[in-house]
């Protein structure tokens, strides 16, 4: 029960209550609601009259229970009153009370789910008439009671869980307590019904002694003969004795009674008698019959008889060994296949894997499957499927095991008993998933020590093999085969080869597989986890939440793993809706009272009592150093070795791992109609794409192509992991070399710059040479970098006197400079020219000679220059007067000027005076030169060509 929540359910007018009007039917009789049958069946069980109970139905709800008191009071049984009686009302009160809303849910589906939505609240009936069935208050006078008590609503759940600390306004809610009673049932019957699977019957192989076939129950749960199933098979050497005579297994007795019947020698039923593997009996009997040239006629006429000898055997062998007995009922109604290299009539061509891949279908059924095994014409089997015809040996076995289930019902579980009180009582609600793949399983490589002086073990799986091999007997040279390997799967699956395939004896194999075998996987995960902290602080980092080990079902591992897939555990967990404790219990129940394919987790509980272990002893996973991986490679989330299994051969790398689907109970539910169930239990793992991560390899494939003139039938002999890496290669050396041409253009670039500024520097000494050789008027173009250089010459008429500035002007200014003294210049001439009139006027108008100039000079300001392309080289040569050329920038366009190149400004020390020159002789101008065209900034420059600054400004 939730306690945090809290539903109130008004008086007889609410869908909940009991008194509502809904009819409902029971022992022939109509009822107008469930007070009427609950009254009314109280009264009956006193035996009153019909026709006086009858009364009770033509009253109205709310009057019901004071009609029944009436009647009783007037028809009280002899020797009886209301206080003898009192005892057993209230009890049948109860009773017919619950059972009359059991009735109504069934006839009422709304008020099924109406009720089924109030999820775990409590539920208050607000019935202000009825302080027993009610609280005795409306739903409104409730509330105002709640906050004059200051009393929530888990003040109130305590209250109505504990009636004698409850106030004596508060009433005692029965009905509450009834519907969430019939809640909890309702609950608990959804959850059987999906958990629980229907037996069905089909025929068998045998005939009874009424010639009628054989009926067999079966459901969906399929279990081959392997692992701890193993002595049930005929060919596990099983010694037993018949009819004083001593046999190895049935096989050797099936064959040793066809060599007596061709009458052959003790030397040839010898040979078959010291053959110790079952499955080299056959083997044995064929050569020894070849050697003896039998005719073939002979040999098939008395091998007719063979069936009959392995049937009397093998029935013989089960009912003389209470053992085998008890496992052949542990295997419930599952359907027993024999999936040993035999007789092909006697066992099945189809592997575990297959069969339960062919289970996925929803076409495939328990009864089709048992159809295609007795399919002798394979009139009805599909061609792809006819393989499965036989299994004789299981469909025997289920024989004897329907007719011994019916002196019992007793099933013994299939490993030693875990305590599981202390995991349920402090198990949260979290569940942690983890994978073959985790740290936690015992296939995880890391190295453990028996002792601190023993030789270390490559894995926890290596310690099992050892200690199993010590409990066994196995030989040296088995033991040395299994512990060779260096692989932990591989070490584990050889492991259960030999074991499976030797035979240890029926005694040895049973403690080895319900007990010791669990006892060495916890031993080697304790010292796994001692000698690694980083791993013990991930398993204590899992707190108190339920491990889950999500693996494939099979036989051999049933009761190791929960047999799902980790996606597939969580959906049908949800849609069962069962509670961590709840999986604990049935976990730990025998296979044959379990939901089909739902494993045993044994891995998961022992991992959850050495956490609970450690954690006794005083451990802190603060004190431990963490682990450098993501939770998901922790726990391995999702991982392809969710279909490992120990008895087939696994490769992790196969992308048969990543899309194999099997039955499970996610997929049982789904066939049963779910199609979102359906959804989520064939979804498929996306395959990674492998990349060799040999470099060698790599390179030397890289220069194969790299200097073979054909590619097609090299690249078609390489396999795609293998082109994936020589991609990678080749695009990482693709990446290098832009990189290094990205480079190298930066490079070439500063280069470019830098040479760019030393031909400006160089240009600007020069000019600067040229003004102090020529005077400043012929210089042939701006100083940038270098200051003028004043000149020894003696000063003649006309010349500018050198600037008395020291210091260095920015490039530009100089330019500036000189054309404001012509300027100035230029107006002293104007105005000497001009008559006295106009003087006049221009000093009437208030206008200065000088003012212009003024005026300009104040106007003028600084420009970051914009210099054509310099000339160098031969264009120097031509004279000074083509260069000394200048436009008259910002004065009238009529006065003749002689084009400057560009000039510093003005110094802003006072320049000396200047005489005044003689008018200028008129120039013809210099003839219009278009503009170069825009040069294309991808356009390479010529040799010895250089970019000058106003190209790399416009472009």
């Amino acid at each position: 029960m939730d306690e945090d929540k809290i539903v109130l359910i008004g008086n007889e007018t609410d869908l909940l209550h009991s008194g509502y009007n809904f009819a409902i039917k029971a022992e022939g009789k109509r009822f107008p609601s469930s007070v009427h049958f609950t009254h009314h069946a109280i009264l009956a069980s006193l035996k009153l009259p019909d026709p006086i109970i009858d009364e009770l139905l033509c009253t109205t709800s709310s009057d019901v229970q004071q009609k029944a008191m009436v009647i009783l009071q007037e028809n009280m049984p002899d020797g009886h009153d209301l206080n003898t009686l009192g005892g057993y009302l209230m009890t049948s009160l109860h009773s017919y009370s619950l059972q009359g809303l059991r009735l109504r849910a069934e006839h009422d589906k709304e008020f099924e789910r109406t009720l089924m939505k109030t999820n775990e609240a409590l539920l208050i009936v607000c019935d202000e008439k009825n302080a027993q069935v009610g609280i005795g208050m409306d739903d409104k006078t409730f509330m105002e009671w709640m906050a004059k008590e200051k009393a929530d609503s888990r003040q109130i759940s305590y209250w109505m869980k504990h009636q004698h600390t409850k106030p004596s306004d508060l009433g005692h809610n029965w009905l509450g307590k009834y519907l969430m009673w019939l809640r909890f049932e309702t609950q608990e019957k959804r959850k059987q019904g999906l958990l629980q699977r229907e037996t069905f019957l089909v025929p068998g192989i045998s005939k009874e002694k009424d010639d009628k076939v054989a009926m067999i129950s079966i459901n969906d749960l399929l279990i081959c003969l392997e692992g701890i199933f193993r002595p049930l098979s005929n060919y596990y050497a099983f010694p037993f004795e018949m009819k004083g005579e001593r046999y190895r297994s049935v096989e050797h007795y099936a064959y040793e009674k066809l060599f007596n019947s061709l009458k052959l020698d003790d030397k040839a039923i010898e040979k078959i008698q010291t053959t110790p593997v079952p499955l080299d009996v056959p083997t044995v009997a064929g050569k020894v019959l070849r050697s003896l040239e039998i005719s073939a006629e002979t040999i098939a006429e008395k091998t007719t008889k063979m069936d009959r000898w392995r049937q009397s055997a093998m029935k013989h062998k089960i009912y003389h060994n209470e053992y085998l007995q008890q496992l052949l009922l542990s295997t419930g109604s599952a359907i027993l296949v024999d999936t040993s290299i035999g007789d092909p009539v006697w066992t099945c061509c189809a592997s575990e894997t297959e069969l339960q891949h062919l289970l996925t279908k929803p076409y495939v059924t328990p009864q089709k499957l048992i159809g295609f095994m007795l399919d002798g014409e394979q009139k009805t089997t599909p061609k792809s499927l006819r393989h499965l015809y036989g299994n004789k040996s299981g469909l025997l076995l289920m024989e004897l095991r329907e007719r011994m289930s019916i002196h019992t019902t007793s099933r013994i579980p299939l490993l030693s008993a875990i305590n599981t009180a202390p995991l349920k009582s402090i198990v949260t609600p979290n569940v942690i998933c983890f994978t073959p793949e985790s740290v936690f399983h015992p296939l995880y490589p890391a190295e453990i020590r028996c002792s601190h002086d023993g030789p270390p073990l490559p894995s926890p799986a290596h310690y099992v093999a050892t200690q199993a091999a010590k409990l066994l007997n196995i030989n040296k040279e088995d033991t040395e085969y299994i512990l060779e390997e260096t692989s932990s799967i591989q070490c584990w699956q050889r492991l259960h080869e030999v074991i499976e395939l030797r035979g240890r004896g029926l005694e040895l194999e049973q403690t080895w597989w319900m007990d010791k075998r669990m006892q060495f996987i916890k031993e080697s995960l304790q010292l796994l986890f001692d000698q690694h902290p980083p791993l013990l602080r991930c398993l204590l980092d899992t707190g108190d939440s339920l491990l889950v080990y999500c693996s494939r079902f099979s036989s051999m591992d049933a009761e190791l793993s929960i047999g799902m897939r980790e996606m597939d555990f969580r959906w049908w967990m949800q849609e069962v809706g069962m509670s961590t404790q709840t999986l604990i219990d049935m976990c730990s129940h025998p296979m044959a009272f379990r939901p089909p394919y739902l494993g045993g987790n044994r891995l998961g509980l022992i991992l959850m009592e050495l956490r609970r272990e450690f954690v006794l002893q005083g451990v802190f996973p603060q004190q431990l150093p963490e682990l450098q991986l993501t939770p998901d490679s922790i726990l391995g989330t999702n991982s392809p070795s969710e279909n490992f299994m120990t008895s087939e051969h696994f490769d992790i790398l196969q992308p048969w791992n990543y899309t194999a689907l099997w039955i499970n109970p996610l997929f049982l539910l789904a066939k049963d109609g779910h199609p979102e169930a359906m959804v989520q239990c064939t979804r498929i793992k996306t395959s990674p794409r492998m990349v060799t991560i040999d470099d060698e390899k790599v390179t030397e494939m890289v220069q194969n192509l790299v200097t073979e003139e054909s590619h097609d039938a090299t690249l078609g002999r390489i396999a795609a992991e293998d082109l994936r890496a020589v991609f990678m290669k080749l695009c990482g050396r693709l990446r290098t070399k832009m990189e290094t041409l990205d480079r190298q253009a930066m490079e070439i670039a500063m280069v470019a710059m830098e040479t760019h500024r030393l031909q400006s520097i160089r240009r600007s000494l020069s000019d600067t040479n040229d003004r102090s050789e020529d005077g400043p008027s012929s210089s042939s173009g701006p100083s940038i970098s270098a200051p003028p250089v004043p000149s020894n010459r003696p000063r003649t008429p006309g010349s500018h006197p050198p600037s008395s500035s020291s210091y260095r002007m920015p490039a530009g200014r100089e330019r500036d400079r000189d054309d404001d003294r012509d300027g100035r210049e230029r107006d002293r001439e104007r105005d000497s020219r001009l008559p006295s009139s106009a003087s006049s006027s221009a000093i009437a108008a208030g206008i200065a000679p000088g003012s212009a100039s003024s005026s300009r000079k104040e106007r003028m300001e600084y420009k970051i220059p914009t210099t054509s392309r310099r000339k160098f080289g031969k264009d120097r040569e031509r004279g000074p007067e083509k260069s000394s050329m200048s436009s008259d920038r910002g004065r009238d366009k009529d006065i003749p000027s002689k084009k400057r190149p560009h000039t510093s400004p003005p110094s802003r020390k006072t320049m000396p005076s200047s005489p005044k020159k003689t008018a200028p002789t008129p120039v013809t101008p210099a003839p219009v030169v278009p503009p170069k065209p825009k040069r294309n900034p991808d356009e390479e420059l010529s040799d010895g060509e250089i970019l000058s600054t106003d190209e790399e400004d416009s472009n």
